[in-house]
């Protein structure tokens, strides 16, 4: 691979999870370097999520988990799930994925940042 030399900011428009695997932020086609996969649990019950790196062409499963079955509790404070997982930063390949569901829909927006480097 190339030395990069195009950084450019990312941050991801909030989205929020539903109940079936679905993107969430795709790399660009040289790779990318996330800083933070916030989450927010915008309701007051706590509940579980689950958050993908999918390699690109892979698919979601239980060899690419970031987190399986986390719980984020319902007081509306973000959780940085790479902290979590102690991988700050994180790095990803030429369009990989991060992809995610959560145990009920429209209960948590994430928020994703980094910079996507050619």
């Amino acid at each position: 691979m190339a030395t990069p030399t195009i950084f450019t900011p990312i941050a991801v428009d909030p989205v929020q999870l539903g109940t079936s695997v679905s993107t969430l932020y795709t790399a660009g086609a040289s790779g990318a370097i996330l800083d933070y996969i916030t989450i927010t649990n915008d309701t007051t019950t706590a509940d579980q999520v689950t958050i993908y790196y999918v390699n690109s062409g892979g698919t979601a499963g239980d060899t690419n988990i970031l987190v399986k079955n986390l719980t984020i509790p319902g007081d509306g404070s973000a959780t940085n799930i790479l902290e979590i997982i102690n991988a700050r930063p994180f790095h990803m390949e030429a369009s990989g994925t991060i992809q995610g569901l959560a145990d009920t829909a429209n209960q948590f927006t994430v928020h994703i940042g980094g910079v996507d480097y050619a």
